[in-house]
């Protein structure tokens, strides 16, 4: 089956502001709908805030080069073929790479995960925090979001360290022992904040401690792999693909690592990223903070695995679920079940994406590579 077309739709603006430390400038963030449409009438869909309309609009002529008329299944080739192109794994790529995957689905009438081999048909959810400016607020949210059924929820701190902790001591006093907890400060700490914050949040029983210090810092990550009994995740910020895992690995620098499949190449590269991560005996815990199709792409790749735990679910839940008829949810034993629709299991609304509609993004651009 031939893919005949591609298109791009920049969507309106979140109403949330979304910020993720004290010293991030909160923002509304316009996504960015594509569409890979194939010869039997199905299109394959994917939305993403990581791509620029800029850049979108120079490298859709570079994309429908590499895409119109190839047989859907070539979803190696295609991406392998864009990533020479484009010199490395972007946003762009990425999202198509999602879209021709939900495609792929829908033309075999199957979800993604069974196509890829599952593993198991459902998956527990953490709850992901934004910044909120007082520790009470995230005390109210860790309520709200075990109501929902979620035991287990990861905070986007105020990325200080000693505030981080009071925030630390308060939501664990206050939910006691009826949630995993996590925390993220986004890279935000140095090396001394950094065992300063995880030695109490040893004390507290964390579940993980995600970013403390730059994704860079392959030495620094390795002394608090080695000083801490607590699991260190990171990695989310390296966004030039594969070849730059494997000195993490190597030098056993996290116990999990994190990535972000939506600039990194899809599913095509996460499922890579997976299998790279289990040789080493690492588990393996991408990113999926993003639109309702960016989470359910992390989704799929995570049924279809076994070294991974958990799926990231972005509270308060529907923040992100623009356009959408329906979504990822956490159901009362605090997981999520597997989509049962085919391709990526979620669908657009189309009336909704309509009134979303900023405009249609030029696919006769540049010939730049962005």
């Amino acid at each position: 089956m031939k893919i005949v077309d591609v298109r791009a739709t920049l969507l309106k603006p979140t109403e949330q502001v979304f910020k993720y430390t004290d010293d991030w400038p909160g923002r509304r963030v316009a996504s960015i709908l594509f569409r890979v449409i194939g010869e039997d009438g199905n299109e394959g869909h994917c939305t993403t805030w990581l791509a620029a309309p800029g850049q979108t609009e120079d490298l859709m002529p570079r994309i429908r080069e590499a895409i119109i008329d190839r047989d859907v299944h070539d979803v190696e080739a295609i991406n392998y073929q864009l990533t020479d192109r484009l010199r490395a794994p972007n946003a762009v790529q990425s999202a198509i790479d999602i879209a021709i995957w939900d495609l792929i689905g829908k033309h075999h009438g199957q979800p993604i995960y069974k196509l890829l081999g599952a593993a198991r048909h459902e998956l527990r959810a953490y709850a992901s925090t934004v910044w909120y400016p007082t520790i009470q607020e995230y005390i109210d949210l860790a309520f709200e979001c075990r109501n929902e059924g979620f035991n287990a929820y990861k905070m986007h701190p105020f990325g200080v360290p000693d505030k981080d902790i009071a925030l630390s001591r308060a939501v664990r006093e206050a939910v006691g022992d009826t949630m995993d907890l996590m925390l993220d400060p986004v890279n935000a700490y140095d090396r001394l904040g950094a065992i300063k914050v995880g030695r109490v949040l040893e004390e507290l029983d964390f579940y993980w401690y995600e970013a403390p210090i730059a994704d860079a810092d392959i030495q620094g990550l390795t002394d608090l792999t080695r000083k801490l009994d607590l699991p260190i995740t990171a990695v989310e910020s390296i966004n030039n693909g594969l070849l730059h895992y494997p000195p993490y690995l190597v030098n056993h620098a996290v116990d999990s690592v994190r990535s972000v499949g939506d600039w990194m190449g899809g599913i095509t590269a996460m499922r890579k990223a997976a299998a790279l991560c289990e040789a080493f005996g690492v588990k393996y815990e991408p990113h999926s903070y993003g639109t309702t199709l960016i989470q359910a792409a992390h989704f799929h790749v995570m049924l279809a695995i076994n070294n991974c735990d958990l799926v990231e679910l972005p509270v308060p839940t529907g923040i992100l679920d623009q356009g959408m008829k329906n979504a990822l949810r956490v159901e009362e034993n605090g997981n999520v079940p597997a989509p049962t629709l085919p391709g990526l299991g979620y669908e657009i609304d189309e009336d909704e994406i309509d009134r979303l509609t900023d405009r249609e993004l030029s696919t006769t651009g540049s010939d730049s590579f962005g």
